[in-house]
């Protein structure tokens, strides 16, 4: 079973009442969901409009430990373009997507070109709904809360979560948002969202995964993943508390794992984020044969800081974990 995490933390609001240094945007509050991008206007007429962007990650760990001094690369440059066509008012059809060339490895570099997200769909009163290669409700909200910069706790679900056949729609509300996916090559289906009362935001995700990844040709095997949490914005802090919980069937017996986290982010400048959290994890016996010990627990320290409009660097330190201590660095570009 893939290493589960929880998450607590979320997006929305338009009509969210929070304190105007403090970090409301979704990618500073869930792990898993993406930084935007700096878009430009290339088309913008009565009917149709268009936006492209580019960018890139340029970053790696430094393993520590039993792997000291080995580099685990992951680097990326991005294009992507989306296109409205508004044919009414209370109607969009929309199509987008983004090619992507990448290389990693640890203590190597292999590279490869591919398409990340190619999608079209619809946006009516009753929300956007999409259909494609892409990432969906699933993707922004496993990481929902977790606030670290890098090595929080965050569950996982890879056969929901970005996927080449999804279909994914999500509905926002003046203080709550709901959405759901489905992706047929794995009969796996999720529901995750937030609402917003006062300063805190609540929210989660739910994953059901018919044909998990210990699934054989003939026999499936299934997975599931819950996370609940909670981030309460005070002033120019965001405090956060997250819960997961995942299980896989392996077929003879079933893996379970169980986690918690708490974090605090502070933002110092305009420019620069500070983030601490904390992390525990509880693996069945299934699973702890696996991971060789039934828990584990850590620390983060990260911190980002926004050079200008086109880059911020990011790292992140994670200590005190059965498995080795890790320092991220990374290079947000968006050109």
């Amino acid at each position: 079973m893939k290493k589960l995490a929880l998450a607590i933390a979320a997006v929305l609001a338009s009509g969210a009442a929070f304190a105007e240094t403090a970090s409301t945007d979704i990618s500073d509050l869930s792990s898993t969901a993406d930084a935007p991008n700096n878009l430009y206007d290339f088309i913008d007429n009565d009917k149709l409009s268009g936006v492209a962007y580019g960018g890139a990650e340029l970053g790696m760990d430094v393993l520590l430990g039993d792997q000291e001094g080995s580099m685990a690369h992951w680097d990326m440059f991005k294009v992507g373009a989306d296109f409205t066509y508004a044919y009414s008012e209370s109607l969009s059809f929309l199509i987008g997507g983004e090619a992507r060339y990448a290389w990693g490895g640890v203590d190597r570099l292999d590279a490869v070109n591919y398409v990340d997200r190619f999608q079209f769909g619809i946006e009516t009163v009753a929300g956007k709904t999409t259909w494609g290669k892409q990432c969906g409700i699933a993707d922004v909200y496993l990481g929902f809360a977790d606030i670290s910069k890098e090595h929080g706790l965050g569950a996982e679900a890879d056969e929901v979560a970005c996927t080449e056949e999804q279909l994914n729609h999500h509905y926002f509300g003046n203080n709550f948002d709901i959405g759901a996916a489905y992706e047929h090559t794995t009969d796996a289906w999720a529901l995750g969202g937030s609402y917003t009362v006062g300063p805190v935001v609540i929210g989660g995700t739910f994953v059901d995964i018919g044909k998990g990844e210990h699934s054989v040709a003939g026999v499936d095997h299934g997975e599931s993943v819950y996370t609940l949490g909670a981030v309460v914005v005070l002033d120019k802090f965001n405090v956060a508390a997250k819960y997961a919980y995942g299980e896989a069937e392996t077929g003879a017996e079933t893996e379970e794992v169980a986690g918690y986290a708490l974090g605090v982010a502070y933002q110092a400048t305009t420019n620069l984020s500070l983030a601490a959290t904390y992390n525990n994890e509880d693996y069945n016996d299934a699973y702890a044969a696996v991971m060789n010990t039934d828990s584990d627990d850590w620390f983060t320290l990260g911190a980002s800081y926004r050079l200008n409009e086109h880059i911020e660097l990011v790292t992140d330190y994670k200590v005190a974990s059965e498995q080795d201590d890790k320092l991220f660095l990374r290079a947000n570009v968006s050109l």
